[in-house]
């Protein structure tokens, strides 16, 4: 309990990192004034070396001041034009965008165009086609392109990972992931489906994620999905989802997402992020892969054998910098990840472009699966797309078509 109260303190009480000396900071700003920009980036930045948070962009005035002057950031832009002003501006050398899915292609794409690094909150865009473009103008102009799914950077998934992967307790026969969520934490709407959102958008994209990562494949099928829409009078958003997926090597994947779980006895919220693995000898399970550097647990049960549980929040090798903080953040991780690929092209860990395309595609089947309709396109992509049959060769290399993208 007195490590799970150090860590919860250390979280939202960062120390301040000093500078590296002779070391350049990466400057970031934001493009909005969302919730999870504190979590996602403030928080962390503040006690990492060589990160600074210096600008912040938003419509309105009032809100972006007000958002400024309680974080600590000097330059603000806002109005009708403070996000393409953000983007531009030449005091900053990244851009963090946390807007709704709908609008990550276009102002991923703008902020690459202002010569900006680029970290973009998952899903990285509604389709296939977007993620695509977005890490081919990112390779074009030389700029570093993260979606940030975070869960991919802690210590302990990359543990789990490693057990898998050594072989000992045999290969993977199936894997299930569940991401459950109580009510009361999001509420949709119907303009929310042109906006990208749904359960499996919005934390499905997880599950899918912690199944791709730990089999280190792609699936081969989407064998069955079914939804539901428990929202009065929001029809075409997923709440709840289930999947069952097909894996090489005859790997069974079960995956379930849930934005609105009722509460236990009337009163008790429930959060579930855990994932299972049977093997061919033992299994291995986690929980909480979403928020590990508060609780975690890895269970080892080997067949007829011997059980254990470890917990892994820092890293055990490299130096004391890359190693971590047992009280760091997924977010933490993920932003030390995101610097190094900047400074150093070096990071421990990376989600590439191959992820977020293939992701993309293969969150499309699950919709399709269900029978829901898949998320637009964004409007800014329609009108700027130039396709051609060279692009249609690079992209059918992810096993995508752009056959019927309108």
């Amino acid at each position: 309990m007195a490590g799970f109260i150090k860590r919860m303190y250390m979280t939202m009480n960062p120390p301040k990192a000093p500078p590296t000396p002779g070391v350049k900071p990466l400057r970031f700003g934001i493009l909005s004034t969302a919730d999870i920009c504190v979590q996602a980036l403030i928080q962390p930045a503040h006690s990492l070396p060589d990160i600074e948070v210096v600008a912040i962009g938003g419509r309105s005035k009032e809100k972006v001041e007000t958002f400024a002057k309680k974080h600590g950031i000097r330059k603000i832009h806002s109005g009708p034009e403070g996000y393409q002003n953000l983007v531009d501006d030449p005091d900053i050398d990244a851009v963090y965008i946390p807007l709704p899915n709908t609008l990550h292609y276009e102002w991923t794409i703008k902020a690459l165009l202002g010569g900006k690094h680029v970290l973009v909150e998952k899903p990285i865009a509604n389709t296939p086609e977007e993620a695509f473009r977005m890490h081919e103008l990112a390779e074009e102009k030389g700029l570093v392109l993260l979606e940030a799914m975070h869960i991919r950077f802690h210590p302990a998934i990359q543990r789990v990972k490693s057990l898998v992967t050594s072989g000992e307790h045999g290969p993977i026969k199936k894997i299930s992931t569940k991401l459950l969520l109580p009510k009361g934490l999001n509420k949709y709407s119907e303009s929310d489906f042109d906006l990208g959102k749904g359960s499996i958008m919005d934390i499905g994209c997880y599950n899918l994620e912690i199944l791709r990562f730990l089999t280190s494949s792609d699936p081969l099928s989407v064998d069955s999905a079914s939804c539901e829409a428990t929202w009065p009078g929001v029809e075409n958003l997923d709440t709840l989802a289930t999947s069952t997926l097909s894996f090489p090597n005859g790997i069974t994947a079960d995956m379930t997402c849930n934005i609105d779980t009722p509460f236990t006895l009337g009163f008790i919220p429930n959060f579930d992020f855990s994932v299972h693995i049977e093997c061919e000898r033992g299994t291995i399970n986690m929980s909480n892969f979403m928020a590990p550097s508060l609780f975690h647990s890895i269970t080892v049960k080997e067949t007829g054998g011997h059980n254990r549980t470890e917990k892994a929040f820092r890293f055990t090798d490299g130096d004391e910098l890359t190693r971590g903080e047992e009280w760091w953040t997924t977010f933490h991780y993920q932003l030390t990840a995101f610097r190094d690929r900047v400074l150093t092209n070096e990071p421990r860990t990376w989600y590439s472009k191959e992820d977020s395309v293939v992701e993309a595609a293969w969150l499309q089947k699950i919709y399709s699966k269900m029978g829901m309709d898949v998320r637009p396109h964004s409007e800014y992509f329609l009108k700027t797309r130039a396709d051609s049959a060279e692009y249609e060769t690079r992209i059918e290399a992810f096993g995508i078509t752009t056959a019927g993208m309108g």
